[in-house]
């Protein structure tokens, strides 16, 4: 039996992201239906609705005895009015429930408040040596980035002022973007930079210093009230 109650709902978009992409795809969480709480209706109702249908709520034992059988496990996370039911490989009743909403998260991202979410298979090792040649590992790993329409809409904005706001004005927005820098998110904030920076030194203005990005991420206590720690 559970000696703690089933934590699912976090209290930031921040938390939301973290839960998925550093705890919940690291464990096999691949599949999944996301939804929307619609306006007028009680979140905690579709909750309940939810976590009941589909006995989300499980031991650690029985999820191991689960997945021992090939059989699915299923995990529920909701920020705000969004909600995701994740499910790992196997077979499970909610698969075939929600069949026609499932998606895959290696093909499929999980979108909610300008992040992506999902995961990528391979990525360059590093060299042994500086002789050998990058070995690409195929293992699938989570990636975050900021979803491909808010990039657009961030990239539009900072090129129309770049050359309208100072250096250190331009760095305070910069630095101050609600998104947290996992690296994909911070190499997209950076190459912004390196575009304004172009149309800046073409104007002969000064340039964006680099670490107006944060390279720090926020690693947050996802179900309970906001406070932060600076880590790596």
């Amino acid at each position: 039996m559970r000696k703690e109650p089933y934590k699912y709902e976090t209290t930031s978009v921040t938390g939301f992201v973290q839960r998925i992409a550093t705890c919940l795809l690291r464990h096999g969480y691949v599949h999944y239906v996301q939804g929307t709480v619609g306006e007028g209706k009680d979140s905690r109702a579709i909750d309940k609705k939810l976590l009941e249908k589909y006995d989300v709520i499980q031991s650690e034992w029985t999820r191991a005895r689960r997945k021992e059988r090939g059989l699915a496990n299923l995990q529920y996370v909701r920020f705000d009015r969004t909600w995701v039911l994740m499910a790992t490989e196997g077979s499970h009743p909610m698969k075939s429930a929600e069949q026609s909403q499932l998606r895959d998260i290696r093909e499929a991202p999980i979108q909610i408040e300008g992040y992506s979410i999902y995961l990528k298979r391979g990525d360059f090792k590093k060299r042994r040596s500086k002789d050998d040649a990058p070995v690409r590992d195929d293992k699938f790993h989570a990636r975050v980035l900021i979803s491909r329409e808010r990039y657009a809409e961030l990239r539009a904005y900072f090129l129309s002022i770049a050359c309208h706001r100072t250096a250190a004005r331009l760095a305070v927005e910069i630095n101050g973007l609600p998104f947290e820098p996992y690296k994909p998110v911070w190499r997209q904030l950076r190459k912004i930079v390196r575009l304004v920076n172009k149309r800046r030194k073409a104007a002969g203005f000064d340039q964006v210093l680099m670490d107006s990005v944060r390279w720090r991420r926020n690693i947050v206590k996802a179900f309970e009230p906001l406070e932060v720690d600076r880590a790596a």
